[in-house]
């Protein structure tokens, strides 16, 4: 578990309840690192988390301070082909898109998806997000805001990488949004990002409710909502040129958008 000074027992308590107990990593900055940007200075933090990575065996779940797990997330299936070495997931995801769709059951979704709120990665990934790394540093100020974690993907792609996400969040990004993002990125939404689905009910309010049920309830309709608008628009399916997609492969990848956004049946999830 990544974090700064941030409060984190309700989720460590939740992680350890779940049988996933979390080592806590709380960076501290150099001087000159307190320099860096805000989204700078969370790629420090993540940068340590895929160092222990790199040395440990199987597959390790790194996520961020403000990440709300669902209730059950322990026994929740895995989401990616377990027999690629190069295969990471999303356990969140923010506004998700789609590269491809595998054939046969379970039908895993290859896809493109930015925060790293939480995700899991094996050494053979961490070790190529520690390429990413290097490469940022050479490439970027990181006294200057740049979304780092937009870029991560296609990076971990080139080098042979695929990202898999599940069909409904395993969790949700409960916190507020770093102020860099709307005020210097100005990104949609002004940097906000929350889970279109949930896979079962989370296992304490998130942050940004500000202890209201009734924001909770505003929020998560919001966002389910614009994830069917996104599905509606034609922005869930990404055709990147990687993956030949003939059209009945779009039409089984717009069902799957379908069908991550659908209510709720039981023991699939809402």
């Amino acid at each position: 578990m990544l974090a700064y000074k941030e409060d984190v027992q309700p989720l460590l308590t939740a992680l350890a309840e779940e049988r996933l107990p979390a080592s806590l990593q709380r960076i501290t900055y150099t001087p000159e690192e307190m320099a860096y940007a805000l989204n700078s200075r969370t790629l420090l933090n993540h940068r340590l988390a895929w160092e222990k990575a790199a040395r440990l065996p199987g597959y390790t779940l790194i996520c961020e301070s403000d990440f709300v797990p669902c209730r059950g997330l322990g026994d929740f299936p895995v989401f990616w082909p377990q027999t690629n070495a190069r295969a990471w997931g999303y356990l969140y995801q923010g506004s998700p898109r789609l590269l491809a769709l595998s054939q046969g059951q379970p039908a895993y979704l290859r896809v493109h998806a930015s925060p790293l709120v939480a995700y899991v990665v094996n050494a053979t990934v961490a070790r190529i997000l520690l390429d990413y790394f290097e490469y940022a540093s050479a490439t970027y100020d990181f006294t200057k805001y740049f979304v780092f974690d937009v870029f991560i993907q296609w990076f971990v792609m080139g080098k042979g990488g695929a990202a898999y996400m599940p069909w409904r969040h395993y969790g949700e990004h409960g916190g507020l949004p770093n102020k860099e993002h709307a005020a210097i990125g100005k990104l949609r939404q002004g940097g906000e990002h929350h889970a279109d689905n949930l896979m079962a009910d989370l296992r304490f309010l998130p942050q940004y409710t500000r202890g209201s049920r009734l924001r909770f309830l505003f929020v998560r309709t919001k966002w389910r909502l614009l994830g069917i608008g996104r599905l509606l628009s034609g922005r869930w399916i990404l055709n990147t040129g990687v993956y030949d997609l003939s059209f009945r492969d779009k039409c089984r990848m717009f069902l799957a958008g379908a069908a991550r956004l659908a209510p709720r049946l039981p023991g699939i999830g809402r």
